[in-house]
């Protein structure tokens, strides 16, 4: 399995199983809609443009292969964009729920070692007074980043070239950095290898019952595992544009998976035309969403 390679570029890489093996149909990658009601569309090809310019962002700040890089933010364009960015340079990504006080992002920053971590305006207050060496990036919208020190999202994405070869990775190496709740103790850090991409693409097809042209909305937040798993990786690993046997037979074997029949209750109830498939979840544990500061 370690021989594997795939991709456009000859390489494996998340980015390329989520966004790149995509490109070439024009197809609807993200359909945001904002607080205030404004909406934008966002293709694959454009996702692989800016994630390809927020690669070049980190590795001109140092980020290589297995460093961690946080996310602090909401449900925006910004989260994905980052996500992918952080796959394309080799790195692994660390979810932080926006709910979340200074101590319980300072613990997991401090454990994970990460050396960028990426915010917005709303949230920025929340590190002025972490100790630590990790680089502030900034999603300020339309203006202007206030702290010098910090990267502005902004600005160095616009500055940055779209060209940028994924770097290779074997489906052992790390692609997300977790932390459990923190509910008994401090929170505990776990890492997911490339190869639980199997597990999401199954959940997609037997439990959530996902089809090619099915909108999809998971509601659970991103900062906790369910809702980056099944709301930001799994839509868009899953796909009729199939991976080569080769590579899916190695996913699924590294995983021990089985092929299984749909279940005769599906999480996810098929939705009248026009509408959204939904998930229904609180948190990434099943909990309500509330404030945790471990």
């Amino acid at each position: 399995m370690s021989g594997i390679t795939w991709g456009g570029e000859g390489v494996l890489n998340p980015a390329i199983i989520c966004c790149d093996r995509h490109c070439g149909a024009d197809r609807t990658a993200l359909t945001w809609v904002g607080q205030d009601g404004a909406s934008k569309v966002f293709t694959f090809e454009q996702l692989k443009d800016l994630s390809g310019r927020f690669a070049n962002v980190l590795r001109r700040h140092g980020v290589g292969p297995n460093d961690r890089v946080a996310g602090l933010l909401p449900r925006t364009p910004e989260l994905l964009i980052t996500i992918l960015g952080v796959w394309r340079v080799g790195g692994v990504y660390q979810p932080l729920f926006t709910a979340f006080g200074p101590r319980a992002i300072e613990h997991r920053l401090s454990t994970s070692g990460a050396k960028v971590v990426v915010t917005d305006a709303q949230n920025r207050a929340k590190l002025d007074d972490i100790v630590g060496t990790a680089k502030i990036a900034t999603v300020s919208g339309d203006c202007a980043v206030e702290r010098p020190a910090d990267i502005d999202f902004a600005r160095e994405l616009e500055a940055s070239s779209p060209q940028f070869v994924p770097v290779a990775r074997a489906l052992s190496d790390p692609f997300l950095a977790m932390f459990t709740s923190g509910t008994s103790g401090p929170a505990k850090p776990l890492s997911v290898p490339i190869r639980a991409i199997a597990a999401f693409m199954g959940y997609m097809r037997d439990a959530a019952g996902l089809k090619l042209a099915d909108p999809y909305w998971n509601i659970a937040d991103p900062g906790w595992a369910y809702g980056l798993y099944y709301g930001s990786v799994g839509p868009r690993c899953y796909s009729t544009v199939r991976l080569p046997s080769n590579l899916w037979s190695a996913l699924s074997l590294s995983m021990g998976l089985l092929t299984l029949p749909a279940p005769q209750q599906p999480f996810a109830r098929s939705s009248p035309p026009g509408r959204a498939r939904c998930e229904k979840s609180r948190d990434g544990y099943g909990r309500s969403a509330a404030p945790e500061n471990h």
